[in-house]
């Protein structure tokens, strides 16, 4: 995915410290004469380090992309048209609470996420993203705009830029997104870290002041 100029040696570490405790955590389970109680013991240690890893993944996750939801949608649209498990958009989210995000990605946000426990041609812990973008419409479509919501005002315009690319918005659009008068700037760092972000000066065709991400990955 789309590179980041910043070092993750602290998250990394402690996603394979947490893997390694677990390993050996598994390895020390006596193959033979194991009970029940100590299986209960082992499988609550195992949870704490999973938990500690997943912890870490949703770090290195909010400082690459933001929200665990704009992590969803960048994987979902990377993956449009294929069935994808429910464990992996549970990695990819970094949080238990991952299919709070699927439900907001259908509403506000419009997207045509199917799932298994309905379609037919599908495992029931699975999930389809039916197209790989919004309609063009969309740029100018008010509960989009407001139902945004991350941390910071860079955060809210990728996700925003996420959800239109790859449609051009309109500056007006992008300041009431980022709720600050500097949203070129959160423009021009996401640029930095690697997002193709396209405005006039580089595709004539767009209007002045527009800007549009011209795909989700190099």
């Amino acid at each position: 995915m789309t590179p980041n100029i910043h070092s993750h040696e602290i998250e990394l570490r402690d996603i394979e410290e947490a893997l390694e405790q677990a390993l050996g955590v598994v390895r020390n389970v006596p193959r033979d004469g194991l009970t029940a109680v100590e299986w209960l013991e082992v499988s609550a240690r195992l949870g704490e380090l999973q938990a500690q890893a997943r912890e870490a993944s949703g770090r290195m996750r909010q400082a690459l992309l933001g929200s665990a939801r704009t992590a969803i949608l960048v994987y979902m649209r990377a993956h449009a048209g294929e069935p994808v498990p429910a464990a992996a958009l549970e990695g990819v989210a970094g949080i238990q609470a991952w299919t709070r995000r699927i439900r907001e990605l259908r509403t506000p946000f419009g997207w045509d996420v199917e799932s298994g426990t309905w379609a037919a041609d599908m495992q029931k812990d699975q999930y389809r993203l039916v197209a790989d973008r919004l309609d063009e419409s969309a740029a100018d479509d008010d509960r989009l705009a407001t139902a945004i919501s991350g941390k910071t005002s860079k955060e809210r315009v990728l996700e925003y830029l996420l959800h239109l690319s790859p449609w051009p918005v309109s500056p007006q659009r992008l300041e009431r997104v980022a709720g600050v008068p500097t949203w070129r700037q959160d423009i021009q760092e996401l640029i930095g870290e690697g997002w193709l972000i396209r405005s006039h000066e580089d595709e004539p065709q767009l209007a002045p002041g527009f800007h549009r991400l011209a795909r989700l990955e190099d």
